[in-house]
């Protein structure tokens, strides 16, 4: 009675087992048919053909020719074309031949009195002052200039002597300096002041002066003569005129006024 009960759970065992292996079988069999039925039922795709390459040819008709004929019979021409424009492209350009300078025209005078540029060795011949008078009415003239005349009537006045024994005339003004072209060199030490200061300067082309020196100023120690010096590069005079010529080259006296009121007076 005991070995009946205890090997009833192994023979049940068995018998699952044989159960489950059938049912496992059944179903990869129906899976199979199933999988078959499925490329059964699936449709023939025929390949696609491949596109045949077409060969033609092109026949000329009589009294016409091929265009690889054509081709060849223009290459030589072609050939000699590129020839012909090489060499012309390394022909040597001829120089070309330098344009004459266009004639210089003299400028026309507009009626202004001529200038006489003189250097300082012929300003110094030409002082009547120094030539020696060979008879009294010479030195008379002579004397005459030396007090402040000249020879002619419209000679410039003689004003005294440089600082290096230079023969000083009196300024004659082409333009008189303004006031706004002296107040930007007012010397500061001079500032809220009025006064004047003396200069003498060459005189050169175009009513300009150069070389310009310091000689006086009031009040003394103010920096106006300083300050007319610097100022001199804008001043505009005509040079001395000695027997109907103007004397470029020489010296003249100029003197500037420094006012705080209207533009400056110049004595000279």
């Amino acid at each position: 009675m005991l070995s009946t009960t205890s090997a009833s759970p192994v023979r049940r065992m068995r018998v699952s087992l044989r159960g489950r292996g059938a049912a496992i079988l059944l179903a990869l069999a129906i899976e199979l048919l199933i999988a078959l039925l499925l490329l059964w039922m699936a449709p023939h795709i025929a390949p696609k053909p491949k596109p045949k390459t077409v060969v033609f040819g092109i026949e000329a008709s009589e009294g016409e020719q091929a265009p690889a004929e054509k081709d060849a019979a223009k290459a030589p021409e072609k050939a000699r074309r590129r020839a012909g424009e090489k060499a012309q492209a390394e022909q040597p350009t001829p120089p070309t031949a330098a344009l004459p300078p266009p004639p210089v025209t003299p400028p026309v005078s507009s009626g202004s009195p001529s200038f006489i540029v003189m250097s300082r060795r012929d300003y110094a011949a030409s002082d009547i002052a120094k030539a020696p008078a060979s008879q009294s009415g010479d030195r008379g003239n002579a004397q005459a200039a030396d007090a402040g005349g000249g020879s002619g009537a419209n000679d410039t006045p003689r004003a005294g002597t440089g600082p290096h024994g230079e023969t000083l005339y009196a300024a004659d003004w082409y333009r008189r300096p303004t006031k706004a072209e002296l107040d930007p060199y007012w010397p500061p030490r001079a500032h809220g002041r009025e006064g004047w200061g003396e200069i003498a300067c060459r005189t050169i082309e175009r009513y300009h002066v150069t070389d310009c020196q310091e000689l006086a100023e009031f009040p003394r120690g103010s920096g106006f003569a300083g300050a007319a010096r610097r100022a001199a590069f804008q001043f505009l005079l005509k040079p001395p005129r000695l027997n109907g010529r103007y004397l470029v080259g020489s010296w003249i006296l100029i003197h500037a006024d420094f006012v705080q009121i209207g533009d400056p007076g110049d004595r000279n």
